[in-house]
């Protein structure tokens, strides 16, 4: 079988050089050819293709290199390879198709100033667009990469016991320890979620960004990270990548628990606190009468809290008392209430209420995907208040 990597890799690559061909054949059959712009548009297809190749393969040695001096071109990389060139080869194929029929330009006919009307130097400029718009998007990702905002929010708990009215709790979730997120970031994480003195951390998956030798950098994030009652976690699809357990047996190892089919009673204020966990590699299995089963019977002033890495799993989690999840990265790019947020996620960003059961879907604090518009990077801070429950 072949590795799922080599397949990407022939992927991307069979993608940006079928690009090239593209503008290059349309270049020919709608105006003068130009050699400038054909060397450009194999250059940009050149480099995309090296950079998603040292990406891929980036040897653990270099990734505190890469990503100090060469952080701007692999976000640029990323944002055209995984954002851009799908729909932009969609784009020229269709354009392709439609002027098939046409006749040609001379592709020999000069290009000179009398050529360049209004509408071929708007033609010519545009095979410029996608381009600039990665560089763009590579710009504000570049410039935004250390921001991250405190979200307050405070959580309805029906039948909240009087003792943890205002108890805390802290929710770090996509940390992404790698390439986009190296030490500075991770130490601005723990520093703001330290400023909160929460009573209680939620870490709710994607500890790392997709190998094990970045596990290092995320583990002392996270033991960094001071709370009353401690912190706990659950598993994120990133997480997997490395292997089977291997995370959660590394966090295990650091007293760190990764809730896995498991619920963990803390004891706070004399009351109970539930903590139970999803394993994602099973996310798409879980039914309501599972989650159910992680608790023990609800005995009085209980609280049941699921950390769940995928929000989807909200819709089975009526015998929870909230639900606190990640993945989305609150859309990643967002503009008002339009993006990718509702394009793939029933849920993507902040509270949702159903009965009395409460989800917080955080947008993580950390990157795979190096850019963000209207969907900052945070860390949590839920306040348990008391709510009427609802028949």
């Amino acid at each position: 079988m072949i590795p799922r990597v080599v397949l990407i890799l022939v992927f991307a690559l069979v993608m940006n050089a079928g690009f090239a061909m593209l503008q290059l054949s349309l270049l020919r059959r709608r105006q003068p050819y130009s050699k400038a712009i054909a060397r450009g548009v194999i250059i940009w297809s050149s480099l995309m293709s090296a950079f998603f190749i040292l990406q891929v393969f980036e040897p653990e040695a270099w990734k505190g290199f890469l990503r100090r001096w060469f952080y701007f071109p692999m976000a640029v990389e990323m944002i055209w390879n995984v954002l851009l060139l799908e729909v932009l080869l969609l784009i020229l194929i269709l354009a392709t198709l439609i002027l098939h029929r046409s006749r040609p330009v001379n592709p020999s006919a000069p290009l000179d100033k009398a050529s360049l009307t209004r509408r071929k130097f708007i033609y010519l400029t545009a095979y410029a667009a996608a381009p600039v718009t990665a560089v763009g998007l590579g710009v504000h990702g570049t410039l935004t990469q250390f921001d991250l905002r405190v979200n307050h929010l405070d959580i309805p708990i029906p039948n909240l016991p009087p003792e943890l009215d205002g108890l805390t709790i802290a929710h770090v979730s996509d940390l992404h320890s790698g390439i986009f997120c190296g030490p500075r970031r991770l130490k601005i994480i723990s520093d703001a979620s330290n400023d909160l003195k929460a009573d209680l951390v939620a870490i709710t998956g994607d500890i790392v960004n997709r190998s094990i030798e970045e596990f290092p950098d995320a583990v002392a994030a996270m033991l960094a990270i001071e709370s009353r009652y401690g912190s706990y976690l659950c598993e994120g699809n990133h997480d997997i990548i490395p292997g089977h357990n291997v995370i959660a047996n590394a966090c295990a190892k650091h007293n760190l628990p990764m809730l896995k089919y498991a619920c963990l009673p803390v004891m706070m204020r004399g009351c109970r606190l539930l903590l139970a966990g999803i394993p994602w590699v099973d996310a798409d299995m879980v039914t309501s009468p599972i989650v159910s089963s992680l608790f023990p019977a609800r005995q009085k002033g209980d609280v049941r809290i699921l950390l769940a890495h995928h929000p989807h799993l909200f819709d089975h989690a009526e015998s929870t008392d909230l639900v606190l999840s990640g993945h989305t990265h609150g859309g990643q790019i967002m503009f008002g209430p339009v993006g990718l947020g509702p394009l793939f996620f029933r849920y993507w960003s902040g509270l949702y209420h159903r009965n009395n059961t409460t989800m917080v879907v955080s947008n993580g604090c950390g990157d795979w995907f190096p850019c963000r518009i209207g969907a900052p990077a945070e860390v949590g801070l839920l306040r348990l208040t008391t709510a009427p429950a609802q028949v």
